[in-house]
């Protein structure tokens, strides 16, 4: 009998990336989304076809399904599963805990964010809830010929999902790690995948541009996330002693994935929820605030942060984030939009780029 999987988000990873890591011939497959139109696709053809990107061509897996849940119905799927895997997005992770209390069936954690296993066990009272690195980029669409075959197409790379190891009897093809080796890809991940492709992704929206490969195809915008990757790239050496070669490495296999014109990588997949990204100890703040502390001025990524406060997009959850950069001064946006101090570095060095940093971005905008 083939293991049974509930999956939490039918996204880009859900529905892109878990099939290659829990192949569909030894896994079933039942998914719990809130969005109506997909949980009702999903529900009415039953199948769905992942596409791999694997030397410039594409490796095809097509999905059969057993469910897809609304929000609220999944009760019987979760005494049946024998894994639930989450990949919701870091927002809306705390709203399955009223679902998941009382069960402790393994909870597999795909967010981009490593505190929230600990929240969720501490919540639910499940001690078997572990956190897993998608080492990898997933779109959550595909290009249109694809598409004209699946409606439900999605793209994927070929990549690694590295999960903790207290969990490796739920079995497939990720890697489970000891938790020594999850921290370090973990800092690579958010590092030198997370704060480069994020500023990519902004400075891509400020070219109206649809995919993160079209602005790596900007000269500007590459030697800026280049900059910016070569700022962390300090950082990982020097502040958690990471090895160079595998420093260097992880840096050189970013910047291809990015450029990879067969992923169709969306801006707006990538640059969503500026404020999350711009959180104390997140991608973006918290990336400069490290650099600050190696003793580097992190030029390359505060002019990613001035981006993400200019990003504009008013279908975005955080779109007010760009009426709050219009209607406060820099000193109290600074303050009250991104819980900065007055006085400390990172305030002081914004401030005092800030005008520099909003013409130069003028200038890349204008060509």
């Amino acid at each position: 009998m083939p293991k049974r999987l509930l999956i939490y988000g039918a996204g880009a990873i859900g529905r892109g990336f878990l099939p290659w890591v829990f192949p569909p011939s030894d896994y079933e497959y039942n998914y719990v989304e809130k969005n109506e139109r997909l949980c009702h696709l999903l529900n009415d053809r039953r199948q769905f076809t992942s596409f791999r990107v694997v030397r410039n061509d594409y490796e095809e897996c097509v999905v059969p399904i057993r469910q897809c849940y609304a929000p609220g119905g999944e009760q019987e799927a979760i005494a049946r599963a024998d894994a639930i895997i989450m990949a919701v997005g870091p927002r809306n992770a705390s709203s399955l805990i009223e679902h998941l209390r009382g069960s402790i069936t393994p909870i597999i954690c795909c967010e981009n964010d490593a505190s929230i296993p600990e929240m969720i066990r501490a919540a639910t009272g499940n001690p078997n809830v572990v956190f897993a690195i998608p080492d990898v980029i997933t779109s959550n669409t595909a290009p249109e010929g694809l598409l004209a075959r699946d409606p439900l197409s999605i793209v994927t790379e070929d990549g690694v999902c590295y999960i903790d190891e207290r969990v490796s009897h739920v079995g497939g093809l990720g890697s489970y790690v000891p938790r020594m080796e999850l921290e370090k890809q973990w800092l690579a991940k958010l590092y030198l995948h997370n704060t480069p492709h994020c500023i990519a992704a902004y400075l891509g929206s400020m070219l109206s541009l649809t995919y993160v490969h079209e602005a790596l195809k900007n000269p500007r915008v590459s030697e800026i996330v280049a900059g910016a990757m070569g700022e962390m790239k300090h950082v990982l050496r020097c502040r958690f002693s990471l090895e160079p070669a595998f420093v260097d490495w992880y840096a050189d296999k970013e910047l291809q994935r990015f450029r990879n014109t067969l992923l169709y990588d969306p801006i707006d997949r990538v640059a969503r929820e500026p404020f999350r990204k711009l959180a104390p100890n997140e991608r973006l703040i918290g990336a400069a605030q490290l650099c600050i502390c190696c003793g580097i001025v992190p030029e390359k990524i505060m002019l990613g942060i001035m981006t993400a406060f200019c990003y504009d997009n008013p279908r975005d959850p955080d779109a007010n984030i760009r009426y709050l950069m219009r209607a406060l001064q820099p000193p109290e946006f600074l303050i009250v939009a991104m819980q900065l101090r007055s006085g400390e570095a990172l305030y002081e060095l914004l401030l005092d780029r800030w005008d520099a940093n909003l013409n130069l971005l003028q200038e890349i905008s204008d060509g």
